[in-house]
């Protein structure tokens, strides 16, 4: 007689271990998901800028491209907590700015010279994977 392969303890083993697998796969899912590592993915940090005032006396009218140069002399730099600099982006007037970043803990600020600069920055922000972060941004250019 024959022992019936498809009843071996070996492969009994191994249809229960998948079996295990599965339902703790499924609890885990069904319970918000797989844990992830912080470094998977990306995230958005997006916001409004305004900059003012650009002229000393009201009202102030400045060609388009006057605008624009005006928000470009005002980069803003992104940087990891250790001061290494990972994204410099231009603000647009009409849309602001957005750039997308790993999952992390960042500085974001504006160069600080001369006169004027931005009481909210340097400001620390945090970017999950898939999430957007809103950091809206008042610079003053100290024109009076």
């Amino acid at each position: 007689m024959t022992s019936d392969p498809a009843l071996s303890p070996g492969r009994a083993f191994i249809i229960f271990a998948i079996v295990i697998i599965t339902l703790a796969i499924a609890a885990a899912l069904n319970s918000g998901g797989l844990p992830t590592s912080p470094g998977t993915g990306t995230g958005t940090l997006t916001g409004n800028v305004s900059i003012g005032p650009l002229c000393p006396v009201e009202p102030c009218t400045l060609t388009h491209d006057r605008l624009v140069a005006a928000y470009a002399a005002r980069p803003i730099s992104i940087s990891t907590t250790g001061g290494t600099v990972v994204a410099t982006v231009t603000a647009d007037p009409e849309t602001g700015y957005s750039v997308t970043l790993k999952p992390g803990t960042y500085i974001v600020d504006i160069p600080h010279q001369g006169i004027g600069g931005s009481q909210g920055l340097p400001e620390t922000v945090t970017i999950r994977s898939g999430q957007t972060v809103r950091l809206d941004i008042s610079i003053d250019t100290g024109i009076r």
